[in-house]
């Protein structure tokens, strides 16, 4: 049994269990020399029971005599790259290591693996307090979340690499030439200073130490030229509060490590400790039993650890994805395999000649055999062919190599399931990558100690050290991961960027999500999300529409399909969706009204909503001069829906009349400008109080054109204008169409709740992707739904306000939903509509979210972009099922990969529901699984009739703390049973206490 407490200071890290017991001994008298001697002893004892941490930065850490530095390695997606790019990711390690070995001595490194658990609790909050005007219901459902992934178990992946700078009292090993290292005479350690310092140092037994200044910084700077040496590897300084939890996580096993409350709030001076772990704990002849206790209830906690070593590996291994050793501990264990690899980098001219001793042993061996007449066996044969190539290599590529341990751990809750673990472990290593794992035994302890940063024990299973290339790191992808999504960014000192909304897993690892995080590190302002009928997108763009309002963006939804409004109708009405005549007052807008029987059960939510409904509204609603930004924008924006409700055939037929018309009105609107100018007003207040033309008046023009081609008997002119003013004549009676043309056109009113969701009921998308194949009603309805997206675009544009939390005035940041995009972006002028949006996004924090069921318009806008030398608009990509490979192939460019990318292609095929691929900011591309988390979730972005009705049976409490988890409700038949019971229409609140 040991005791150990770990306290860090500028001096030490010391036991101070054993120092308080050996203070409280001898209370007796002691005289003369006896006395001091015991003293001595004493001191000598707790000095010796140190552990040797003396100094620790941002930058360098000194343990023992020894300086070292970390880097935080990124983890790096690899699930979809390409044969070339595998290969560049594993190279990496190497080529940065080398730089390290091109001097005289060899280089101690130290490779770590570890898992950090999540602290959910304070992403919540950091996400809370970066959202505009979060409801409380928004604050709950990410703390919420956050216990969520707690429960779990939710861990993130943290590697490590520790490099071996040099000795303060020059060593055999280290990154700069022995003679230019560091120092400083006479020594760099100073005794006890003053009557304060004897006095610390006499109560506790450890004497303070001074470390020079002047040193200090000069080892920081070596440490600085270190990690320009290996920036290829992206690694970030491991930090002073990162290092004592790197300390602290092997001395808690499976146990979560608990933050570290003093370390990040001051530095630490002469004879100022700060508690750094508790623990006890029972070296066993298999493994480690360590317990750690709760610091306000006292009760003990107990988590059992064991350490294997990679005893023997294949004689040749062959560089595979599947077989990597640290991405197969990592992705292919069911549960967390810590990796600590120590190694040193010898440089060329020491490798060789240990190489050429091997070789030459092995040699004589043979030989010693062959004189003796035996015959030497087939093992030793390739151990001699392997050497002579390894021999080769040196010589011809002048290559340093490295010696190394590779070991992996393991911890489990009790013995048993260690023991589990521990088989699993070495079934799978020795099965999937012919590697033989042992345990040793009575060497456990040793093997932990040898996990703590800094030097290492001494341990006596040297066999097990491989002398091999410094390829062997980088061959096992240490850095393959799972992480996608959300990675804030650090530019010129500050942090773009947050840890958005939880959205799903990449394996074991969360994705979090918000459409704002990529304006806000200067990517494009727009999300595609594509994929087939019944694949999962619609559930996640509704997740999305729900979180992102909630915390104060304001949300407008094109809505094709009305399941944007659907949503909010269960989400504000409960159950009462259910009941025969909620469609009619749907439909009829007095929903919540005191002519409706229908009143919400979440006020608060529906108050925050409105719902139109375009086609039951008036018309000229979508009157181009009504919805365009200017006059200018509003007649290019009336050619582009004219054509698109005519087609492109009888559009020319009839341009040349609609031109001249439309400069006529235009001509009329420009006069009256000038006019109300010269009687005094601004240009401004012209432009605003001077109706804009319409087209309606357009239309009246070709008419009146018409009228006196014929009353003047112009055959020729009759000619051109008669088929104009029949057809849009006849225009201004058709669906859709009809919505663009009014005598006195009226805008919507102004967007000012959380969420407006304009639908078109009715609204039949295109069957075929190709506009030239469209009949006249889908003509009409595309163009109406591109109109729909102007219109949605500019009421997005909105200036200056005031925040409700803050008080600050900035910029709301803003999202536009639109369902059914390809039946916009499939047309030319769609496609330019598309571009701004996008582009002015990024200026006004108005993100566009695309939901589609075809990428290749996607595909082309981002393209174009790319040929003009512009950045890519669309940030996010989620890709959902396809239903054929074509399909899949038109999708793979949107994810950055080639479209002949058959591991790509195929996944696609073979996501399964609510299942996808993503490809984040950073440009990664992974599988994630959506997660809902909620049941309530659940049943809102139900958009399947047949088990929507079921799902929404039940009202939604009004509190998100009262909230079901996903889990629990498959947990309980009973619950899942309680929630396809229907609630009588019209009581509020009637399932609060649900």
């Amino acid at each position: 049994m040991f005791m150990l407490i770990l306290l860090g200071g500028a001096a030490a890290f010391f036991v101070v269990a054993m120092i308080m017991a050996a203070a409280s001994k001898g209370k007796g008298q002691g005289q003369g020399t006896r006395k001091q001697a015991a003293t001595q002893r004493t001191k000598t004892a707790r000095e010796e029971l140190r552990l040797p941490y003396r100094y620790a930065d941002d930058m360098i850490f000194v343990h023992g005599n020894s300086v070292w530095t970390g880097l935080v390695l990124p983890t790096a997606i690899d699930e979809y790259l390409s044969a070339a790019e595998l290969q560049s990711m594993a190279e990496g390690p190497a080529r940065g290591l080398l730089s390290l070995a091109r001097g005289d001595r060899n280089v101690e490194c130290h490779y770590r693996k570890v898992y950090q658990p999540i602290t959910a609790l304070n992403w919540a909050e950091e996400l809370n307090a970066v959202a505009w005007d979060p409801t409380e219901n928004y604050k709950a459902y990410n703390l919420r979340k956050a216990e969520y992934q707690e429960r779990i178990g939710a861990m993130r992946e943290r590697n490590i690499l520790l490099v071996k700078l040099g000795s303060l009292k020059r060593g055999d090993s280290g990154v700069v030439a022995e003679e230019d290292e560091p120092h400083e005479d006479p020594g760099l350690l100073r005794g006890v200073r003053g009557v304060a310092d004897q006095a610390a140092a006499t109560a506790t037994g450890v004497n303070d130490e001074y470390l020079s200044p002047m040193a200090l910084a000069e080892w920081t700077q070596v440490a600085t030229e270190v990690h320009e040496s290996l920036e290829g590897l992206h690694g970030t300084p491991l930090t002073r509060e990162e290092l004592v939890w790197l300390i602290r996580k092997p001395l808690h096993g499976e146990l979560p490590v608990p933050p570290e409350p003093v370390l990040g709030s001051r530095a630490w001076g002469p004879d100022q400790f700060d508690l750094v772990v508790d623990f006890s704990g029972e070296n066993r002849k298999t493994h480690i039993v360590l317990h750690q206790y709760d610091e306000v209830t006292g009760e003990r906690q107990t988590s059992y650890t064991t350490t294997l070593v990679a005893a023997n590996w294949p004689a040749e291994t062959r560089f595979r994805q599947s077989t990597a050793w640290a991405r197969y501990a990592a992705q292919h264990v069911e549960f967390p395999v810590e990796i600590d690899m120590r190694f040193t980098l010898i440089p060329y001219p020491k490798f060789k000649d240990r190489a050429d001793k091997i070789r030459g042993n092995l040699v004589d061996e043979m030989n010693d055999m062959a004189n003796s007449g035996r015959q030497p066996d087939t093992k030793l044969a390739h151990q001699v062919t392997r050497a002579q190539n390894l021999c080769d290599d040196i010589d011809e590529h002048k290559m340093p190599g490295m010696e190394a341990q590779i070991r992996f751990t393991v911890s489990a809750p009790d013995v048993k399931e260690l023991e589990r673990r521990r088989r699993i472990l070495e079934m799978q290593f020795k099965q999937d990558l012919k590697v033989t794992l042992l345990r040793p035994t009575r060497q456990q302890w040793r093997l932990l100690q040898s996990q703590l940063p800094g030097d290492a024990p001494k341990l006596p299973i040297a066999p097990y050290l491989r002398l091999q290339e410094v390829e062997q790191l980088g061959a096992g992808l240490p850095t393959a991961g799972t992480e996608l999504g959300d990675n804030p960014e650090h530019r010129s000192g500050k942090r773009l960027g947050w840890v958005g909304n939880l959205v799903g897993w990449a394996g074991k690892m969360p994705v979090h999500y918000s459409l704002h995080v990529g304006p806000a590190r200067n990517d494009g302002g727009g999300l595609a999300i594509v994929g087939a009928s019944g694949g999962g997108k619609s559930s996640l763009a509704l997740q999305k529409f729900y979180e992102e309002s909630e915390s104060g963006v304001r949300c407008l939804v094109i809505d094709p399909k009305t399941d944007f409004a659907q949503m909010c109708y269960y989400l504000g009405f409960g159950a009462q969706v259910n009941d025969p005549g909620f469609a009619g007052d749907a439909e009829a807008g007095i929903l919540g009204t005191p002519q409706s029987r229908f009143q919400p059960v979440n006020r608060e939510f529906w108050n925050e909503t409105e719902v139109v409904d375009l086609l039951k509204g008036q018309a000229g609603v979508l009157d181009p001069w009504v919805i365009a930004r200017d006059v200018a924008s509003g007649r290019l924006l009336a050619e582009s829906m004219l054509r698109g409700f005519l087609g492109d055939e009888d559009y020319q037929r009839v341009r040349l009349p609609v031109i001249e018309a439309m400069a006529t009105v235009v001509g009329w609107y420009n006069s009256a400008v000038r006019q109300a100018v010269e009687q005094g007003m601004t240009a401004r207040d012209a432009a605003q109080q001077v109706p804009r033309p319409t087209l309606w008046q357009v239309v009246d023009e070709v008419v009146r054109a018409y009228d006196n081609a014929v009353a003047s008997g112009d055959r020729e002119a009759i000619k051109d204008l008669k088929l104009a003013q029949m057809l849009l004549t006849e225009l201004r009676t058709l669906p859709y169409a009809r919505l663009a043309f009014a005598e006195r056109p009226q805008p919507l009113s102004s967007m000012r709740k959380r969420r407006t969701v304009i639908t078109l009921r009715g609204f039949q998308s295109p069957s075929a992707t190709d506009p030239r194949n469209w009949n006249p009603a889908e003509r009409l309805a595309a163009t109406a739904l591109m109109a729909v997206v102007e219109l949605g675009s500019q009421m997005l544009d909105v200036g200056y306000e005031k925040n409700p939390v803050t008080g600050e005035v900035g910029l709301r940041p803003k999202a536009l939903f639109v369902d059914e995009a390809y039946v916009v972006t499939a047309t030319e002028s769609g496609r330019d509509l598309m571009r701004r949006a996008l582009k002015q996004g990024r200026s006004y924090l108005a993100v566009t979210v695309l939901i589609t069921q075809q990428a290749i318009d996607l595909v082309q806008i981002e393209d174009s972009e790319a040929r003009s030398g512009g950045a890519n608009q669309i940030h996010t990509v989620f890709a959902f099922k396809q239903k054929s490979a074509q399909e899949a192939a038109l999708v793979a460019p949107l994810l950055g990969r080639a479209e002949d990318d058959r591991k790509v292609i195929d996944a696609l095929q073979d996501l399964r529901t609510g299942v996808c691929l993503q490809r984040d900011a950073d440009k990664r591309v992974g599988t994630v699984a959506v997660d809902l988390v909620f049941q309530e979730i659940l049943a809102a972005t139900d958009t399947n009739g047949t088990t929507r009705p079921a799902r929404q049976g039940k009202n939604p409490p009004l509190s998100v703390w009262e909230w079901t988890y996903l889990q629990e409700a498959a947990a309980d038949p009973a619950a899942t049973a309680r929630a396809a019971e229907p609630a009588p229409a019209g009581t509020p609140g009637s399932t609060s206490a649900a």
